[in-house]
Parts: structure tokens; sequence; C-alpha cells
């Protein structure tokens, strides 16, 4: 019975490890399937918070790369849509991992500059949105995550490490912060190209 079991638990978990499968069946025959199902399944994208995956059910990852500066690993960061490319007009979420320790002043700073550096928004706006993120952004450590989801009716919400920081209820923040990563002249094309899966 303990047998019957057991290969009814890893059957469930071949099936949520279908790019895997194959493997896991050799490896079944050679008594190790155990190890490279847990494998495939800890290489799985962590799930969005779950408030968000219930405002966009079947949001999914586009692309995934990672942003260093002169070596330095700064964020792996994830772009994830609801369809099969992304789009401002679809709801859709750029979520941080942290590869290094960070002021949330900094972090404010960081996206001001860049959004300045893409004449986005008006001086004006930047100092809205400055004071903003400066309310929903907590310092982050190294291993942390971060999720920022937009809506298409313009309300952004932000997560750390999948507990709610806030919300920015303005149409125009949500473009601009997402323009950092996914504008044309971002200054990160390589991160740009595997976050839209180009």
């Amino acid at each position: 019975m303990a047998s019957s079991t057991h290969a009814a638990d890893l059957g469930r978990r071949w099936q949520r490890a279908r790019a895997v499968r194959a493997i896991v069946a050799a490896a079944f025959a050679s008594g190790l399937a155990v190890v490279f199902a847990s494998v495939a399944i800890a290489a799985a994208p962590a799930p969005l918070p779950p408030t968000v995956v219930a405002i966009a059910p079947g949001i999914h990852p586009l692309g995934k790369g990672r942003h260093s500066w002169f070596g330095v690993h700064m964020y792996d960061a994830t772009l994830w849509v609801v369809g099969a490319t992304w789009s401002f007009d679809e709801p859709h979420a750029i979520e941080l991992e942290a590869g290094r320790s960070i002021t949330s002043g900094s972090l404010t700073s960081a996206a001001i500059d860049e959004m300045r550096g893409l004449n986005v928004g008006t001086a004006a706006e930047r100092d809205r949105w400055s004071a903003e993120l400066a309310r929903v952004m907590p310092p982050i450590r190294k291993g942390d995550r971060l999720v920022v989801f937009t809506l298409p009716v313009g309300k952004t919400m932000v997560y750390f490490n999948d507990a709610e920081r806030g919300e920015i209820d303005d149409p125009s923040f949500g473009e601009a912060l997402f323009k950092i990563w996914l504008d044309p002249q971002s200054r990160n094309q390589p991160l740009r190209r595997k976050l839209l899966n180009h």
C-alpha cells in the first residue's frame, strides 16, 4: 500500500513538471526519480501573490534576465503577462529578486533617474512619482522579492515578499515605470530582449 501511495505522489509531481517528464521517467528506472522530481519542482517559477493571480488569471512568465552593474549582480527580473506577448493594455507584472541590499531611497532615486534619462514624464510628474515610490518601496536585502503589478485601468500594486506594500492610483505611473525595462531606448537592451523573449 505504501508503495502504491508513493507512486501516485510521483505521478502528481510529474504532472507539474512536464518539461522534465522524460528525465524523471528515466531517473525512475535508476532509482533517482524522487531526486529529479524535487529538482524539477524547485526550478518552476514561484507563483505571484494570490491577489495578483485572482485579478489576472493565467498570468505567466514571458521572459527573465539579470541586471548587473560593473559586474555586480543587482537583481534578476521576470516579466509576467496574461497573453502570448506583453502589452500596456493588458495586466502585467515585473518581478525583481534582489542580488544585493539597497536602501529604499536608492531604489527610488535610481528609478526616477532612469525615467529622466528616457525623458518620461514632466519634472512635476517625476516629483510626484518619486513621492509615491518612496511611500511603497521598502529597503531591499539580497534574496528579497519585489513584484510590481499594473492594471490597464491605471492602478499599480506593489508587493514585497508577497505582502502588499501599497498601490499607486495614477494612470501614467505604471507605464512610466515599466519603460525603465521595456522602452526601446531602455539602457539595458540585453535585459529588455530577454524580458520580452525576443
